[in-house]
C-alpha cells in the first residue's frame, strides 16, 4: 500500500523538522481502491495529507507527521459548511467507512471531509502493531510488548498520540483548508473528539452531531459489564413484549443462559469447512459474540434465533449470515475494503492508557458488576480487566484530569443513540446533553452503535439533514414515531 500514499513526500514530510510551524495541507494521489470507488459511485473524490508537529510541545524542533485526508465533494454545492467526519477506535482507518459515507444523502448538499486521526489508517507514521497481525513471528500474549518497543525504536513519540493533539489536528486541518466555520460528526470515540475540538476550538464550529456519544467523564471500563448486561437484556425483553417472538422463543433468557452452562461444560466446535480444525467457543465466547452483534442494528433481529439454535445445540446455524451478505451487497466498492488493515492497535493503547486507563479503578469494575449473574459477569468484567492490565505493556503518561471532566458547550449539537449500543449506552447521550445547552437527542429502539453513515439510516439522515439545514432549531423529528423495536427473526 505504501507505494501509492506518495511515498517520497511521506518521508521528506516526517523527517524534515518543523523550524516555522504551520499547519500545511498538501494535495496526493488517492490510493488506487479510493478511485476506484470515486469512479463506481459517481463521487468527485481527492485526497491529500495534512502535515503537523508530531509532540506539539516540542514543534519548533520536533518532525513532522501527515495525517490523510479524504475530500468527498457534495454532489449539489451549495455553500454549506462542510462535514468534518470523525471516525471511532481510537485507530480506525476512515476507508472503512468510504462505502458508508458515498451512500449517505447527507453528501448531497455537503462536502465530506474523512481524516485518518494521527498513527491510523493511511496516516504515517502509522501505530498499526504488525506484531498482532503476523501470529508467525510472535507470541499472541507478546504482541503490545513488541509493538511498543518496535515504535519506541523507530522515534515515535507514544505520548503525543491523544486526543488533545487529535483535536488540534482537526483545528489545524480547518486551518490548512481555510474553512472559517465547519460541521463536526464523531462517531464513538470520534464523538469524544468532537466534544474535544468543541472544548478547545469551538470559534470553528457551526455544530456538532455525536453518534454513539461517548462523553469525556463516564468510566467506560467500570461500566463495561454493566453496559453489556444491560443491552442483552434489552433484548430478552423486547422479545418477550413481541408476541410472534415470544411465541416463538418464549424462554430466551432461560436458553440463553442454558447455553452459556452447557458450552462452558463442553465447548462448541464448529466446522470451517476450508480448514482441518474447528472453531471452539466456549459460553464466556458466546456472551462476547452477542455483546458483538448487539453493535450491528442488522445482525440484532437474528440474535433470539441464534441463541435459540446454541440452546439446542445446532452451533452451525447462523442466520445473520445471509444479513451480513446482502448488507454487503448494497455497498459501493465493500469487496475492495477486506484486505484493508482497519485499526491501529498502537493509537487505540496510547489513548486508553492515558486517558481511560487512569481513571478508572480495577475495583469498581468488579464491583460495579457484583450482581449480575456470574456467567455473563466472568467474561465481560475479564476484558475490561485486561484493558487496564494492557498498560502495563504501553507505558504513557497519564492524561491531565482535563481529559476526565465534562464538556461544557452552547454549540448547536445532535446526540444519536441505538437502545442496544452495548458500548456507548442511551445513558451517555443524557449525560453529555447536562452539558451542552443547545442539544437535541434521540434513542433509536432498533439500534446498537451508530445511527448515521449505515445502510438503511433513513429516520437518522433525515432528522441530521434537517438539524444542519438550521442547527439552532429542534429538527424535524417524525420519522420516530414509526420506529420500533426489530422485527424479530423466527428460526423455520
Amino acid at each position: 500500500m505504501a507505494r501509492l500514499l506518495g511515498t517520497s513526500f511521506l518521508i521528506f514530510s516526517i523527517i524534515v523538522s518543523a523550524q516555522s510551524y504551520t499547519p500545511r495541507y498538501a494535495n496526493s494521489d488517492c490510493p488506487f481502491f479510493i478511485r476506484r470507488l470515486a469512479e463506481d459511485s459517481d463521487a468527485d473524490i481527492s485526497c491529500g495529507y495534512l502535515i503537523v508537529p508530531e509532540d506539539r510541545e516540542a514543534s519548533e524542533n520536533g518532525r513532522l507527521i501527515a495525517l490523510f485526508v479524504v475530500r468527498i465533494a457534495a454532489r449539489h454545492p451549495s455553500g454549506n459548511a462542510p462535514l468534518i467526519f470523525l471516525t471511532g477506535g481510537p485507530g480506525s482507518a476512515v476507508a472503512e467507512r468510504l462505502p458508508f459515507i458515498l451512500g449517505s444523502q447527507l453528501r448531497q448538499n455537503y462536502e465530506v471531509i474523512a481524516v485518518d486521526q494521527r498513527g491510523a489508517g493511511f496516516s504515517r507514521p502509522s501505530l498499526n502493531c504488525v506484531e498482532l497481525d503476523d501470529q508467525t513471528r510472535t507470541s499472541y500474549s507478546d504482541w503490545r510488548q513488541d509493538c511498543y518497543r518496535r515504535l519506541l525504536d523507530e522515534g515515535i513519540a507514544l505520548h503525543s498520540y491523544n486526543s488533545a493533539n487529535n483535536a488540534k489536528d482537526i483545528h489545524d486541518l480547518l486551518v490548512a483548508l481555510d474553512i472559517e466555520e465547519a460541521n463536526i460528526y464523531g462517531l464513538s470515540y470520534g464523538s469524544r473528539l468532537a466534544l474535544t475540538v468543541a472544548r478547545d476550538f469551538p470559534e470553528r464550529l457551526r455544530a456538532l452531531i455525536l453518534d454513539g456519544v461517548l462523553p469525556l467523564q463516564v468510566k467506560r471500563l467500570e461500566t463495561h459489564a454493566l453496559n453489556g448486561y444491560q443491552a442483552i437484556e434489552q433484548l430478552f425483553a423486547d422479545c418477550s413484549a413481541d408476541r410472534i417472538c415470544n411465541r416463538a422463543y418464549p424462554n430466551l433468557r432461560e436458553s440463553f443462559y442454558s447455553a452459556l452452562k452447557t458450552m462452558d461444560r463442553e465447548p462448541a466446535e464448529i466446522d470451517q469447512g476450508d480448514k482441518d480444525y474447528p472453531i471452539v467457543i466456549t459460553g464466556d465466547d458466546l456472551v462476547n459474540e452477542i455483546y458483538a452483534k448487539l453493535y450491528d442494528a442488522h445482525l440484532i433481529p437474528f440474535l433470539p434465533a441464534l441463541i435459540d439454535a446454541y440452546a439446542q445445540g445446532d452451533y452451525d446455524y447462523d442466520p445473520a449470515e445471509e444479513a451480513r451478505r446482502r448488507e454487503a451487497q448494497t455497498l459501493i466498492g465493500a469487496e475492495m475494503l477486506w484486505n484493508l488493515d482497519k485499526s491501529s492497535e498502537g493509537l487505540a493503547l496510547s489513548v486508553a492508557c492515558a486517558e481511560e486507563v487512569p481513571f478508572n479503578s480495577r475495583d469498581e469494575i468488579v464491583n460495579r458488576a457484583a450482581n449480575l449473574p456470574g456467567a455473563v459477569r466472568r467474561p465481560l468484567v475479564e476484558i475490561a480487566i485486561s484493558d487496564i492490565s494492557n498498560c502495563s505493556e504501553w507505558q504513557v503518561p497519564r492524561a491531565p484530569d482535563l481529559e476526565n471532566q465534562p464538556v461544557a458547550s452552547d454549540i448547536p449539537t445532535l446526540l444519536l443513540s441505538g437502545r442496544y449500543d452495548p458500548v456507548t449506552p442511551p445513558e451517555w447521550g443524557a449525560e453529555a446533553a447536562q452539558y451542552l445547552v443547545n442539544s437535541w437527542r434521540y434513542v433509536f429502539p432498533d439500534s446498537g452503535h451508530g445511527l448515521l453513515f449505515r445502510v438503511d439510516a433513513g429516520c437518522a439522515e433525515s432528522i441530521a439533514l434537517s438539524f444542519l439545514a438550521n442547527p439552532q432549531r429542534q429538527p424535524t423529528d417524525a420519522c420516530m414515531e414509526a420506529l420500533s423495536p426489530p422485527d424479530f427473526y423466527i428460526r423455520p
